[in-house]
Order: structure tokens, then C-alpha cells, then sequence
């Protein structure tokens, strides 16, 4: 729990009082490599703030895997679509190594807006966060041709090339593993 308690330390307006009043709500869930925090079609009911592993967040587009994110320790995970409207996930959420989850409810969320204007500004900076990473993430596979946007994972996000099964990097940068396979022999030979 101190990850938490530490990454929650940074916002403003944290008080001990804060964190006190989701302790709680939490739960630990250790989820192993391949296995889900969230399966497509089951409605998300949770938020998981991700103290240890890796994980990725992908869709099924015509019967195929595609990555749209990946997260790290030190961040939360859900399917927002489905957490606020109820409805199934069109998202799957999967570890990609052994991870350890601190989970909470959206129920416990709402009561925690409720009760103090910490919550509710850091519900508000996830949003805005959440959609900052989404428009990013669509500029870059419009804007970047396959070998610069690979290059921008070198340069930006070398963590992913460490952590990160190259079938699941192809399908995050929207490109075949054979294509990503001589992208990456081009740029070792130059």
C-alpha cells in the first residue's frame, strides 16, 4: 500500500486523512503473466492501481489482437468506457508479467468523491490524463510512418523494448511482427 499512498503524495491537496479513507475500499489481487484484470464482453467494475509488473490493454479488430496501451507500475488501469457506462468492454486487460493489483470499486470511487475534494481532483487529472494518452497515441500511428514510430519507442519509451513481447509491440504500433522484425534489423545495421 505505500506505493499507493506515495503515488497519491503528489497531488495536491493529499492529506493522510485522504488515504486513510480508501484503505477500506482495497484489495490485492496477484494476477501472473497471461492472465486478466478484465476479459472483453464483462462489464469493468474496477480500478486497479498497479504496484508491481506490466500490463497491456488491447481490442479485437476483425479476430485479431491490437495493443492500444500498455502500463507500468505506478499507474492505474480500467476499461473507462465500461467502468462509467455499465456496459461490456470492448477492451481486454492483461498482465504481461507477474503483477500485483491494489484494487477498488467504482461504487468505492463515487463515495470517495463524496467525501473529500482530493478524490474528486484526481478522479478529474485521470480523465484528462487518460485522454491526453488516447490523442497521442492516435496522432502518432496517423502522423508517424512504421519505422518512426518505432524509432519514437527508442528514443521515448525504450522500457517497452525490455518488457515487451515483440508480437504485442508490432500490434501497439499497428504494423506486422515481420515488418517490425526488419524495421529492427534496418536501424541495427545503421
Amino acid at each position: 500500500m505505500e506505493a499507493l499512498n506515495s503515488y497519491l503524495k503528489q497531488f495536491p491537496h493529499y492529506t493522510p486523512k485522504a488515504f486513510e479513507a480508501i484503505l477500506p475500499y482495497l484489495s490485492i489481487k496477484k494476477l501472473d503473466a497471461g492472465e486478466y484484470f478484465l476479459q472483453h464482453g464483462k462489464v469493468c467494475r474496477n480500478i486497479a492501481f498497479i504496484e508491481e509488473g506490466f500490463m497491456r490493454l488491447y481490442y479485437l479488430h476483425d479476430g485479431k489482437e491490437v495493443t492500444n496501451c500498455f502500463c507500468k507500475e505506478n499507474t492505474f488501469v480500467t476499461s473507462y468506457t465500461s467502468l462509467i457506462t455499465k456496459l461490456e468492454s470492448d477492451i481486454a486487460i492483461q498482465a504481461i508479467e507477474p503483477t500485483k493489483l491494489i484494487v477498488f470499486s467504482y461504487d468505492a470511487l463515487q463515495k470517495l468523491y463524496e467525501q473529500d475534494l482530493f478524490w474528486q481532483q484526481l478522479g478529474r487529472v485521470a480523465a484528462e490524463n487518460e485522454l491526453i494518452t488516447t490523442e497521442c497515441h492516435h496522432r502518432f500511428l496517423k502522423d508517424l510512418s512504421a519505422t518512426d514510430r518505432y524509432l519514437q519507442i527508442l528514443e521515448n519509451e525504450n522500457e517497452l523494448l525490455q518488457r515487451v513481447p515483440l508480437n504485442y509491440l508490432a500490434t501497439y504500433l499497428q504494423i506486422a511482427p515481420e515488418t517490425l522484425s526488419r524495421i529492427r534489423k534496418k536501424i541495427s545495421r545503421t
